[in-house]
């Protein structure tokens, strides 16, 4: 029962461990694939505010009027005319064509444009006090500034740029920059001012909602050097992306097209394990259930099986004891109702072979009688059944239905109907039969090797004159250690019958041989070789009988010669 809990949890847990694994490798694609998804729709919200810039900064970029005012280098009355009636008028309109929070700043190469400051005195944070405002301001107050001197070629209508320049990146800032250039002029496009839009990263940046991807989830953008611009908690700008990515944390980023910015999402594993956790938590829970349910089978079970096997254990000790009228039954067609039935059959023929050998035929034929003795072999009998009760014992059904089957299968040859003479392939079978049941005892330790000529099986012999040679060998010839080979022929030799038992055991004497034949008084050995001898003698003649040879150390044969002959069979009666 403990291989059978094993053989069923073992799948239990090997689809758990799969479905875990699966489950979490299939959660991490799908929350991935999401969050892909859901940061593209942020980058796409970004991409369209960062248009807007670009919007209204061609508005400016790609203005003819305005960029023949800024060049127009008369000093008085017309330079504060363009000024005031369409330059000023055109940056406020710009300005006002967006709906975020802007500052515009133009740097004009004219020097003959005054400046205009904005409206905020404080020049803290130039987005702080106004939404929307512009600047003018000469082109010499950024000439020397780095990221002003390290600005791309220009470019017609392509030359544009995101950057934090100046205080942007204190301020939590980011500047637009554009040049504006003289369109009349189609191969130089010669600068004749700057274009700086400031506008507030949160404000670009205010889709970036974590709730978005799950809780516990941190959505960042970063720059080129993998700086925290933007967070979804404002305590952690100006920190460094690598800060909070690990092992336990999965990060995705995407790149945001028109600027040289990135968005991340840093997300906890265990987020994810929650649900697989579940699936874990299950797993266990059915595995449990079935080791109970497993549990609770196998005593049942083995409350059942050793009912069965308590009455055939008592059977066989009945049998020990010689009373042969005890009779089991079981319900079915399993190996218990075929073990049953061999017993019953066992008894049954032993109760019919007791009755017709010292009931009713032992004043008729008391050579039979000596020969029915010999063949009973009770010390046989009762080592077989005392194994029969050992394999019961311990539960090996198998064997034990094997032996029993084969123990049937002798004695029904050796019964035999109350026949004497027997078929040749009858006789086969039963000392077969009694080998299996050796094997059984002996294990790999006996090896029985035959060899017939079929055309002996039709002729009739003597019941059970092999089997004492055979058990002779295993029990005298077989020093205990070691394989004992017994090899059983049976071949036609001009008009006889001849058959070989050959066993590769310690072997005899010539004295031991000669008491066999010839035994002294009070010696008893060899009786159920005699009995062998006197058996053929009394059915075919003394010219056919038994002969011996071994040698100490070199094995025995035994040749037993009967005549080929097919008569009616004797009855016993």
């Amino acid at each position: 029962m403990i291989s059978y809990i094993l053989i069923c949890l073992v799948p239990i847990i090997a689809i758990g461990l799969f479905s875990y694994t699966t489950f979490m490798r299939s959660m991490k694609e799908q929350k991935r694939d999401n969050m892909m998804e859901t940061l593209q729709q942020i980058g796409d919200n970004v991409a369209f505010k960062l248009d807007d810039i670009r919007r209204i900064s061609d508005l400016l970029y790609n203005d003819d009027t305005l960029a023949s005012d800024i060049q127009n280098y008369n000093m008085g009355w017309d330079s504060y005319e363009s000024t005031v009636r369409y330059v000023i008028p055109k940056f406020q309109s710009t300005i006002n064509a967006t709906g975020q929070e802007i500052q515009l700043t133009v740097y004009m190469n004219n020097p003959a444009f005054p400046e205009i400051y904005g409206k905020s005195e404080q020049q803290i944070d130039p987005l702080g006090e106004q939404k929307r405002s512009f600047e003018m301001y000469n082109i010499s107050r950024i000439e020397n500034e780095d990221w002003y001197k390290r600005f791309p070629e220009e470019q017609y209508g392509k030359t544009m740029l995101w950057q934090q320049v100046g205080d942007d990146r204190e301020h939590g800032n980011i500047s637009f920059l554009r040049r504006l250039v003289d369109s009349s002029d189609p191969f130089t496009h010669s600068q004749i001012g700057f274009i700086r839009i400031t506008t507030k990263i949160a404000g670009i940046f205010q889709s970036l909602d974590y709730r978005k991807l799950g809780t516990g989830t941190l959505v960042f953008a970063i720059d080129a050097r993998d700086r925290i611009a933007y967070s979804s908690e404002d305590t952690l700008i100006h920190r460094s992306l690598v800060d909070y990515a690990s092992d336990n944390k999965m990060v995705i980023s995407q790149e945001l097209p028109g600027i040289n910015m990135k968005l991340a999402a840093v997300i906890p594993i265990e987020l994810l394990e929650n649900n697989a956790k579940r699936l874990a938590n299950w797993t266990v829970l059915v595995c449990l259930i079935s080791i109970s349910v497993c549990a609770i089978a196998s005593i049942f079970i083995s409350r059942v099986f050793s009912k069965r096997i308590g009455k055939v254990v008592s059977l066989l000790r009945m049998f020990q004891e010689g009373e042969f009228d005890k009779r089991i039954r079981y319900k079915g067609g399993d190996e218990f109702t075929f073990i049953a039935s061999g017993l019953n059959q066992l008894g049954e023929h032993m109760n019919r072979l007791i009755k017709e050998t010292y009931l009713t035929k032992i004043e008729k034929q008391e050579l039979e009688l000596e020969s029915l003795q010999a063949q009973i072999n009770p010390h046989f009998l009762y080592n077989t059944l005392s194994s029969i009760s050992r394999l019961a014992k311990f539960g090996e059904l198998e064997k034990l239905q094997s032996m029993v089957m084969e123990l049937s299968k002798f004695y029904r040859y050796s019964l035999n109907n109350g026949e004497t003479l027997i078929s040749v392939a009858k006789e086969l079978e039963q000392i077969k039969a009694y080998i299996e049941i050796q094997k059984i005892k002996y294990t790999d330790r006996l090896v029985a090797e035959f060899e017939v000529d079929p055309a002996v099986l039709v002729y009739d012999t003597v019941k059970l004159i092999l089997q004492p040679f055979v058990e002779n060998a295993i029990d005298h010839g077989w020093s205990g250690e070691g394989i004992i080979r017994i090899g059983i022929h049976a071949v036609m030799d001009e008009g006889h019958i001849v058959f070989r038992i050959i066993d590769d055991g310690s072997g005899m004497s010539e004295d031991t041989i000669a008491q066999i034949f010839k035994p002294n008084d009070g010696v008893y050995l060899g009786y159920g070789i005699r009995n062998v001898e006197q058996r053929i003698r009394l059915y075919f003649g003394n010219e056919y009988g038994v002969s011996i040879r071994s040698k100490i150390g070199g094995g025995t044969g035994i040749t037993i010669t009967i005549p080929a002959t097919a008569r009616q069979r004797l009855n016993s009666d």
